[in-house]
């Protein structure tokens, strides 16, 4: 299966440098153009477009199906992690609120989220179930998958089988941009695939 992860277009909370996480943003402006471009860059042949169940996932991706006919399945894994009691703040704001959880780094921590938030372990186990599921239902197939910045770079540390130590070196998709990938056949996810190729789209 060949997969190309795209990331969804600019949002408000995106251009104002805010954690968004599991807030259900529209995309803005920026992000509905971007979502057009995106379209554009992509190749002819995908066969099935693939959503998160956020709004400004399903926007862009309703984009490119529109413009090709196809329809857009949402698969609940590749929501944004959830970023608890963070959501919708800006750095400022956040040592202010909750500097000492911000100073630890909470969010870069596998066993840890911030309150109300998902740990990056219990995201890695939903990621990594999606991709367990394109790989059974979607074998042979084009795929567009359009998710999320942290979506993305777990998807990259899977399918890399990079150690945990090293996910945070992992690129970070700007908006609508995307990357690729061959997925090969089976239940298993990839231990080794090829580097994404990000595509410029204007970043977060």
């Amino acid at each position: 299966m060949k997969l190309y992860l795209a990331r969804h277009g600019q949002t408000a909370l995106n251009r104002e440098q805010r954690f968004q996480g599991s807030l259900d943003e529209p995309l803005d402006e920026t992000g509905f153009a971007q979502a057009l471009l995106l379209e554009e860059r992509l190749p002819a042949d995908i066969s099935r477009i693939v959503s998160s169940p956020l709004l400004r996932a399903r926007q862009t991706a309703e984009s490119v199906a529109g413009a090709r006919g196809l329809p857009v399945h949402v698969v609940e894994a590749f929501r944004e992690r959830h970023y608890g009691v963070f959501e919708g703040l800006n750095r400022q704001e956040l040592e202010t609120q909750h500097g000492e959880l911000w100073r630890r780094g909470v969010v870069r921590l596998w066993d840890e989220a911030p309150p109300g938030g998902e740990t990056m372990r219990e995201v890695r186990i939903r990621v990594e179930q999606g991709l367990h599921r394109l790989q059974r239902e979607q074998e042979g197939e084009v795929v567009l998958l359009v998710a999320h910045g942290f979506v993305a770079r777990m998807v990259h540390f899977l399918l890399h089988g990079l150690a945990e130590a090293d996910i945070h070196q992992c690129v970070m998709l700007g908006n609508a941009e995307f990357g690729v990938y061959e997925l090969p056949p089976g239940n298993e996810v990839p231990q080794t695939a090829p580097q994404p190729t990000p595509r410029a789209g204007g970043a977060a």
